[in-house]
C-alpha cells in the first residue's frame, strides 16, 4: 500500500477542523447498501456461471464427454448476472420467420441471443460478440468479433447464415460499414434475412448503406425493441419483403 506522509501543509489544514466526520443520511446509506448488495449478488452469480463454463471447456478439452452446452437462461436471470436491461424478449418472435435447421448469427446483441435460445434454442445459432465475458452463456455458440477486423471470422461461417441479428455498438456510419463487410461475407447471398437494431437517428446512413439484397432495402419491422438504461429511442429493421409485419404477433 502506496504510504503518503504527512506535511506541514496537510496537518494545518486538518487542525482546524472540529467534530464528528459528515454522515449519510439514513435514506441514502440504506440506498447506497442495496446498491452494493445487488453489485455483490451479480458478480457472484457472474463468478458462479464463469465456474461452470471454464470446467465445461476444462472437460472438453479432456475429451470428457458431456452436453454441448446446458440449457439458456432466461433473461430475467441473466439481466441478474450481466446487469443488462434491454426488454428483448420479443425476440421468440425470430421462430416465426426460422425453422430447426436455421442457421442464426447474434452480432454484438448478446441479449437477444439469451432470449431467443432460451425459449427457442437452435444448435445453429452462433453469438458473434467481441465482450469475452459472454462466451460463458455458451461456449459451443460463442465466437469473438472485433468490428475493426471485420474479415476475422471462422471460414465456415462463409455464406452459412440464414438470419443475421445485428444491434451496431455505435451509432455511425464507420461501424455500420464495417459490420456490413462481415455480413455480407456471412450471410447466405439469395435467401439471408437481415434483422437490425440500432438507433433511428442515424436512418439516413442506414438506408444508404443496407441498400441492396440480401441486406437491404431496409423495411421498418413492428417490433419495439427497448432499452432501460438508454435515452435513445431503437426501432427495428428488416431486409426481406414482409419484415414490416415482423413483431406483430408479440403481445404488447
Amino acid at each position: 500500500m502506496m504510504h503518503i506522509s504527512e506535511s506541514p501543509r496537510s496537518v494545518s489544514s486538518f487542525s482546524g477542523f472540529s467534530g464528528a466526520p459528515p454522515k449519510l443520511a439514513s435514506d441514502t446509506l440504506a440506498l447506497l447498501e442495496s446498491f452494493l448488495s445487488a453489485k455483490a449478488e451479480e458478480e457472484k452469480r457472474f463468478n458462479d456461471l464463469a465456474e461452470q463454463a471454464a470446467a465445461r471447456v476444462a472437460s472438453l478439452a479432456l475429451h470428457v464427454h458431456i452436453e454441448e452446452d446446458p440449457p439458456m437462461m432466461s433473461v430475467d436471470e441473466y439481466r441478474l448476472a450481466f446487469g443488462e436491461d434491454w426488454q428483448l424478449s420479443q425476440f421468440w418472435s425470430i421462430r416465426s420467420i426460422s425453422t430447426t435447421k436455421t442457421k442464426i448469427a447474434f452480432m454484438c446483441c448478446p441479449t437477444a441471443f439469451v432470449a431467443f435460445q432460451h425459449t427457442n434454442p437452435l444448435d445453429g445459432a452462433r453469438l458473434l460478440e467481441f465482450d469475452e465475458r459472454f462466451s460463458i452463456l455458451a461456449p459451443s455458440k460463442f465466437v469473438h468479433y472485433d468490428m475493426n477486423e471485420p474479415d476475422d471470422f471462422p471460414e465456415a461461417f462463409r455464406g452459412s447464415f440464414d438470419i443475421i441479428v445485428i444491434d451496431p455498438p455505435f451509432l455511425n456510419e464507420v461501424t455500420n460499414t464495417n459490420v456490413i463487410q462481415t455480413i455480407r461475407q456471412i450471410i447466405k447471398p439469395k435467401r439471408g434475412k437481415l434483422i437490425l437494431l440500432t438507433s433511428p437517428s442515424i436512418e439516413k446512413i442506414l438506408h444508404r448503406l443496407y441498400n441492396e439484397p440480401p441486406i437491404g432495402p431496409l423495411r421498418l419491422t413492428s417490433l419495439e425493441p427497448e432499452h432501460g438504461e438508454l435515452a435513445n429511442e431503437f426501432s427495428c429493421w428488416g431486409s426481406w419483403e414482409g419484415a414490416h409485419d415482423f413483431g406483430k404477433a408479440f403481445p404488447h
